[in-house]
């Protein structure tokens, strides 16, 4: 046992109601409602404390979403039994969850005065999927989480979360819901980033453009991915919402319209029609930065890390007026809506399509 979280303030009236609300809900938890050989883990996350919950009972992932949670999708898939039950416990001080395969942990936070709600799912004897666990040091709720994601945990790390290992094993990978917020840990990565383009050039016949993205410093469309991947991950933006606004802008890097390659705007910024160009950078880091800066003013009011290079930051009069893709939507793109298909719309789509490559 690495440590046991001790016991914490209370969380502000807005959380500690949604906490308190599951951990009276879920004093035992239930276990796998259907009858096949394994189970999704439903995934939620509540925006007031910060803490990622994790069920295998949907009727339980519903009620919290009534509440106001967000529900992620499936975070894995569990075993429906084996020789390893995962325990899973309750702090009615801070109120938040604990999960453990280990007795000595569930025993020493029971002792700290958590509740133990029994056995909350079980590892896979075959070891088939890590489950890796990360700890927030600065955290006073939800300071635990669980991910398969490799990318997230290097995420997580980055931000100053500690990586404490596996913490248990799942049968297989879930699948994460596409929910469109533009804040937010990156769930894809640069190699998937790569293989959903090259997979869209072979389905639609086009190529990435690498003589004049090898003038900007991206020769090819993984280090244009992992240059995507840096700056969003710098501003705390998901790189699936900046990389698939790119593709979507410049029809996967193949223009066409008053904005020309050698500018490297990869999201129109100040191109505003009747042959209005917009804004040129100096070569693809630069542009991807102004991007992400944009992002960053319509999703959030936290300051930039990065010294602004967005010529037109300035112009969003509201920060924090867009905190999803599907609110860009008249506000980035105006109007945004042709033929019925919203600009926010056919972002979320691609980010759909791109949840399938991970490599």
């Amino acid at each position: 046992m690495k440590h046991a979280p001790g016991t914490s303030v209370a969380l502000a009236a807005a959380s500690a109601c949604l906490a308190l609300a599951i951990g009276m809900a879920a004093a035992s938890p239930a276990l796998a409602q259907n009858s096949g050989a394994s189970i999704d883990m439903q995934r939620l996350y509540n925006p007031n404390s910060g803490e990622h919950f994790y069920t295998a009972d949907t009727s339980e992932a519903s009620g919290l979403v009534s509440l106001g949670w967000r529900h992620e999708g499936s975070g894995w898939v569990a075993p429906q039994k084996s020789s390893t039950p995962v325990y899973r416990l309750y702090n009615p001080n801070a109120g938040d969850h604990h999960y453990t395969t280990s007795v000595e942990e569930r025993d020493v936070l029971v002792e700290k005065g958590w509740n133990y709600e029994g056995v909350g799912w079980y590892s896979s004897d075959n070891k088939s999927v890590a489950v890796l666990r990360q700890y927030n040091p600065n955290a006073k709720a939800g300071a635990h989480n669980f991910t398969t994601s490799s990318a997230e945990n290097d995420n997580l790390v980055n931000a100053g979360w500690k990586a404490e290992g596996v913490a248990w094993y799942a049968v297989a990978e879930g699948k994460p819901a596409v929910d469109g917020a533009i804040m937010g840990v990156s769930t894809t990565t640069p190699a998937g980033m790569a293989a959903y383009y090259r997979a869209m050039g072979k389905k639609n016949g086009f190529s990435y453009p690498s003589e004049v993205e090898s003038k900007g410093g991206a020769a090819t469309i993984e280090t244009f991915a992992q240059i995507v991947y840096e700056e969003a991950n710098a501003e705390g933006i998901r790189a699936e919402v900046v990389f698939c606004q790119a593709m979507h802008e410049t029809g996967w890097l193949q223009y066409g319209g008053d904005v020309s390659p050698d500018q490297f705007n990869y999201a129109g910024l100040g191109a505003t029609g009747n042959g209005e160009p917009g804004n040129r950078f100096c070569d693809v880091r630069t542009g991807v930065r102004a991007q992400v800066q944009h992002l960053k003013a319509y999703a959030s009011n936290a300051p930039l890390i990065n010294e602004c290079v967005d010529k037109r930051f300035k112009y969003v009069k509201t920060r924090g007026v867009a905190p999803t893709v599907n609110d860009l939507t008249g506000k980035w793109a105006v109007p945004g809506v042709k033929d019925g298909v919203t600009y926010g719309g056919q972002i979320a789509s691609l980010m759909n399509e791109l949840a399938n490559y991970k490599a």
